[in-house]
């Protein structure tokens, strides 16, 4: 498939876009496997607190599930665009989430810290997977006039395990336990393995004679080297740093607005809510505003929402503005998502997804690990401001990766 420029894409003509052979079974498996792990996020924080009261040990579990992402990602990225076996590594990570929450049940508050955390670490091992991982396999089956809405779906599919992982967790955890939250997401990444199963798996674009090895380092360079990929990469992962305090700051604010810590679900909800709003228009009708632009934009927005949360007293309020925050994240993810399209070639497109995708989870487990500290210490109102601040840096480092000549053509095209 040719790669198309970015004013070609924002003129691209609407089709029909689920007639497109696979892409729906695709979807169905990539959501119901997100929506398993979006439910195991929530659910083993609030088991964690609900077990040792421990803010800091909770922070340090959801680091470890996304921490180890940052070295499997480039290397199971590499391998899957030149593997003619994908499905073994989507599998693999679908019998491996539910082996780490079965652990998890039988050490949380019996076990040492160091237990829970490693076990955390296992399941971050294949997590890339269900980023960049079903990403890369859209680009094989999607026609290029289609890619960009194909792409708002994809942002759509997050959003929708998004919003209902969390909330699940959440309502399962107030009506019966956090137990039972825990083996509900073990039971929907079991479920999820049968969607895997039929999902459509396209060979390699093209042999490769390099190895591995030097397969991720030319990634790497590649990833490091273009300027709109290294930009949005930098400023995505910054911003992300900021999410990876939702499981920690969440609840902290739930108690601070007069509720229970179990109300952190429907914030985590409220905020997929809005970002699934943003990316159902990004997949009905592609924006003419360019992708990396409207990325920016969106971090912008993203840090006054969360600067105001600081100062809120009521949860109906905090649901309000959790929306919108959502909102400016929907099309955050799908203009980030396009630019790796525009600016990757066919054989190493999964590799730079999954690395650019591990770097910025490895952004949200250090944000995850930092910010059950500032919430012991400074309560919710700290988290907020950690969150903000890395919003701001976001902007700032993007705009420095970019390059003032790039950065200056972008903001002031003639």
């Amino acid at each position: 498939m040719t790669s198309m420029a970015p004013e070609d894409l924002a003129r691209a003509p609407s089709g029909p876009l689920w007639r497109t052979p696979g892409l729906g079974v695709l979807f169905t498996a990539s959501t119901t496997a997100r929506l398993a792990n979006e439910c195991a996020r929530v659910a083993v924080v609030l088991l964690v607190l609900d077990r040792t009261g421990s803010s800091a040990l909770a922070g340090a579990l959801v680091a470890a599930l996304t921490l180890p992402s940052l070295v499997t990602g480039p290397l199971l990225g590499a391998w899957l665009d030149r593997t003619a076996h994908r499905r073994l590594a989507f599998v693999a990570n679908q019998l491996l989430l539910p082996c780490v929450l079965v652990g998890l049940l039988a050490a949380a508050g019996h076990a040492p810290g160091w237990a829970v955390v490693g076990l955390g670490a296992l399941a971050g091992v294949t997590s890339p997977v269900l980023t960049g991982g079903f990403t890369g396999l859209i680009g094989p089956l999607v026609p290029a006039p289609l890619m960009r809405r194909a792409y708002g779906a994809e942002s759509t599919s997050y959003n929708v395990a998004g919003v209902t992982g969390p909330a699940l967790a959440g309502v399962l955890t107030a009506a019966a336990s956090a137990e039972v939250a825990v083996v509900t997401s073990a039971a929907l990444s079991a479920v999820a393995l049968v969607a895997v199963l039929r999902v459509p798996m396209p060979r390699p674009a093209e042999r490769s004679e390099q190895s591995l090895v030097r397969s991720v380092w030319t990634g790497l360079r590649h990833l490091a080297a273009t300027p709109a990929l290294r930009s949005v990469t930098v400023a995505t992962t910054l911003s992300f740093a900021g999410m990876g305090a939702f499981p920690v700051v969440f609840p902290a604010l739930a108690q601070r607005v007069g509720a229970q810590e179990a109300a952190s679900g429907a914030l985590f909800s409220a905020f997929a809510i809005g970002a699934l709003l943003g990316s159902l228009v990004m997949a009905a009708r592609a924006p003419r505003t360019g992708p990396l632009r409207l990325a920016m934009l969106g971090i912008a927005g993203l840090a006054v929402v969360f600067a105001a949360l600081t100062v809120v007293e009521s949860l109906p309020l905090a649901l309000a503005l959790v929306v919108l925050g959502g909102a400016f994240e929907g099309p955050v993810l799908t203009s980030t998502l396009t630019v790796r399209e525009l600016h990757s070639p066919a054989s190493m497109r999964t590799q730079v997804v999954m690395t650019a995708a591990s770097l910025k989870f490895a952004g949200y487990a250090a944000g995850s690990a930092v910010a059950g500290h500032v919430v012991s210490a400074q309560g919710a109102q700290g988290g907020l401001r950690l969150v903000t601040l890395c919003q701001v840096a976001g902007l700032v480092a993007g705009a420095v990766a970019l390059g003032w000549p790039a950065l200056r053509h972008r903001l002031f095209p003639r």
